[in-house]
């Protein structure tokens, strides 16, 4: 083998140099075989992969994974707006009878209780002051159609405060709604402890027909019977209902005479009970409250001073002594009332 090397021309040794391409070795060609194996293997577990994320997508789809199925947490409920409606506008420093209706577009809040809170606004760009927190009471009406609710509280200074109502009306909804009002130094109405005004009513003996002292439909005569005067003699406490149960236009108002007649039922002889008609002529107003003059009691006890009045419904429970117990505006239920006229038998 040498000496047939040593015969090759020495040009032709470089040539063959720079023509030959060497073979893979043995090693090479084991490595080469790996990357075949590994990238043959590589394709295979992206494939595999792929099919097992399509046939996921498909068991999804078809358990109702691309809607609200019910493996997916609930999103919240959307909440209502919520108005509340203010039948107490007499409202001054000291205790207070708050009642109001709860309300959405699609219903009466009926709930047996909410939770209320107050907040004084003094004005001038000051902040706020944070009142008191009490829970307000439901009372459902006569006939199940409405209802308000009632609590007490007390305000510390005259002048622009809010009550926030808040409504827990399911697990995922809260409700809550504003309600400005105004306390005023000192009630239009007679106040809790004094003696009101002995202004004298008509009774059954000044009229031919009920109609001449009552707008309502079913009048009992025996709320006519006595003047307030008479009835504060007799030494047993009164209630005493002022009221328009024919011509009652306001979004608070109730059947209050009738509730009145109800608790006369179940305490006969252990109180007194008046009604006065909101209006002095109550034959001659035909509908057409523009013609209706205002009694002389509901004059001098004030309710006119409210304003805008209209005919809006009260009752006062006066004591054994003639003096103002309790007093309520726009409708008070027959437990409310019940319960005021308890404390002073």
């Amino acid at each position: 083998m040498t000496e047939v090397r040593s015969k090759v021309p020495a040009y032709r040794q470089k040539v063959s140099q720079r023509c030959i391409i060497p073979g893979p070795t043995p090693e090479a060609k084991r490595g080469t075989t790996v990357r075949k194996i590994a990238r043959s293997k590589t394709i295979r577990s992206g494939i595999t992969l792929v099919v097992l994320l399509m046939v996921g997508l498909l068991v999804f789809q078809a358990c109702g994974g691309g809607g609200t199925g019910a493996g997916e947490p609930s999103e919240p409920e959307s909440a209502p707006e919520l108005e509340g409606l203010l039948a107490t506008t007499d409202l001054s420093v000291g205790s207070n009878r708050i009642a109001f209706l709860l309300q959405t577009p699609e219903k009466l809040i009926t709930l047996p209780q909410v939770t209320v809170s107050s907040t004084y606004f003094p004005g001038g760009g000051s902040d706020s002051i944070a009142g008191e927190t009490v829970v307000a009471s439901f009372h459902l009406w006569p006939f199940g159609t409405r209802g308000n609710y009632v609590t007490e509280m007390s305000f510390d200074r005259a002048g622009r405060w809010e009550l926030e109502a808040r409504v827990q009306e399911s697990e995922n909804v809260l409700l809550s709604t504003r309600i400005p009002i105004t306390v005023k130094d000192a009630s239009f109405t007679p106040v809790v402890g004094s003696v009101p005004p002995m202004v004298r009513n008509k009774t059954i003996d000044d009229v031919e027909t009920l109609a001449q002292m009552t707008a309502g439909p079913r009048p009992d005569p025996e709320l006519y019977q006595l003047t307030i005067e008479e009835a504060v003699a007799s030494g047993q406490p009164l209630v005493l209902v002022m009221s328009s149960p024919g011509f009652c236009t306001s979004p608070t108002c109730g059947p209050q005479v009738d509730t009145v007649h109800d608790l006369k039922e179940i305490y006969r002889g252990q109180a007194n009970f008046i009604h006065v008609e909101v209006y002095d002529n109550p034959e001659d107003i035909q509908e057409d409250l523009s013609q209706g003059r205002y009694s002389p009691v509901v004059e001098a006890w004030g309710l006119t001073q409210k304003e805008g009045y209209l005919n809006e419904s009260w009752v006062f429970i006066l004591d054994k002594s003639g003096r103002i117990a309790y007093k309520y505006e726009g409708y008070a239920s027959l437990g409310e009332l019940e319960q005021g006229l308890l404390a002073v038998l």
